[in-house]
């Protein structure tokens, strides 16, 4: 903008910036609420599944230790 030109405002038939809330405020909100919510799962979920993982092995169900049965 240089200084020749007019600022817009709302009587140029544009409303004023609002400084609330915007789309892509509420869409990173919920991005970021959406990762929250995955690493809070994954570290609840983890230990159970490793404790799982870790009893299978233990019992002989290793997946390293079976035969590969090739075509």
């Amino acid at each position: 903008m240089t200084h020749y030109e007019k600022s817009l405002g709302f009587r140029d038939g544009f409303p004023p910036a609002n400084p609330g809330a915007t789309a892509p405020t509420l869409r990173t909100a919920a991005l970021v609420a959406a990762v929250v919510a995955y690493a809070i799962g994954f570290a609840l979920l983890y230990p159970i599944v490793q404790a799982s993982v870790s009893k299978s092995a233990a019992e002989g169900n290793d997946p390293a230790l079976m035969d590969f049965v090739g075509p």
